[in-house]
């Protein structure tokens, strides 16, 4: 004879049990305490304000038709980064599009930082510095480009452990976006062809947006806003069910740094916006990688308009992140 009343409590208990594995595996709750600190220790935040006006102001339309700008930015991206790296390269491609009978060339830029230590793999950090729409996009993605180029500048004077591979991609967003012509599944294949193994590509896109105000922060999925908070004051680490463990350690080195907000999701890529930038091609070639991102279009409607200016951005904020990206890599071995 069934127990009823059993049989429910053991229902409920199963239930509770589940919701509790899925939350563990989507959220990646740590037990690493937030960091109190404001200050952050190498990250300058003027230098990040002075790229980023520079290349918005210096490179406006950095759309994929308008190759003579993206090379030119493509140029100063590299100029910058030869003064920190005596290994920097131009990794050039060529495509052409449906509409379009002329081949274009389009280039990703590379610097290169030798490890201290012989590690099993480098590390890959990246963003892509193409615009959509015939805007300078200062958050979509030139936040993330002054990123590499101030991460550069620090790693000449502290070398991190492991081989360091910084690259600025090319045509990551539409009509390229989740094809082959996308600057960043050139660089994977390339290093999947060569034979390189890649301990963790970090990919940064969008991290200057940042909002105080109650229900700035919106969600992809119901009910996410029971864990995740309402306000757009933090920052997200964003893999796959494949990158948890990457997750969890790039999430607990980034909370112990500084006091801004980290929060993270594993999900898969049926959830909105998990995909949506250059890490996804080094998923595609079995490599682990995560997005670092304020969340785009879940907080911001400048989000491919003209209203995605500098003045819009939270150079602070900003710093440490990037500041957390370094201690990152100083910390993986």
């Amino acid at each position: 004879m069934f127990d009823f009343k059993e049989d429910i409590i053991t229902a409920i208990i199963a239930i509770i049990i589940f919701i509790l594995i899925v939350w563990f595996m989507v959220s990646q709750p740590t037990l690493i305490p937030q960091s109190s600190r404001s200050k952050i220790d190498h990250i300058q935040v003027e230098n990040l304000k002075k790229h980023l006006y520079t290349i918005v102001e210096k490179f406006d339309d950095r759309g994929y038709r308008n190759t003579e700008v993206l090379n030119a930015t493509a140029n100063y991206i590299h100029s910058e980064f030869a003064k920190y790296s005596d290994e920097v390269e131009y990794q050039t491609y060529h495509t052409s599009w449906n509409f379009e009978d002329e081949i274009f060339e389009y280039k990703n830029v590379i610097a290169n930082f030798k490890g201290r230590d012989s590690c099993e793999g480098i590390i890959v950090v990246g963003a892509h510095y193409d615009t959509f729409g015939g805007h300078a996009g200062a958050n979509d993605n030139t936040s993330g480009v002054v990123g590499l180029l101030e991460l550069a500048r620090v790693l000449k004077d502290h070398p991190p452990k492991c081989d360091v591979e910084i690259v600025a991609y090319t045509l990551e967003e539409p009509p390229a976006f989740a094809t082959e012509k996308m600057g960043s599944f050139i660089h994977a294949k390339h290093l999947q062809e060569q034979g390189i193994k890649v301990k963790i590509a970090i990919v940064l896109d969008m991290i200057g947006f940042y909002s105080d105000e109650k229900n700035s922060q919106i969600y992809p999925v119901p009910f996410m806003d029971l864990y995740y908070p309402s306000r757009a004051n933090f920052i997200s680490v964003i893999g796959n069910f494949s990158n948890i463990k990457e997750v969890r350690e790039v999430k607990s080195i980034m909370k112990s740094t500084s006091n801004l907000p980290i929060y993270s999701i594993n999900a898969p890529a049926l959830i909105s916006g998990i995909d949506f930038s250059d890490h996804r091609n080094y998923w595609r070639f079995g490599y682990p990688a995560v997005m670092i991102s304020d969340t785009a279009f879940y907080r911001s409607d400048n989000y491919h308009t003209p209203k995605d200016t500098p003045n819009t951005l939270n150079y602070e904020n900003m710093a440490k992140v990037i500041e957390g990206v370094f201690k990152v890599i100083s910390k993986m071995h």
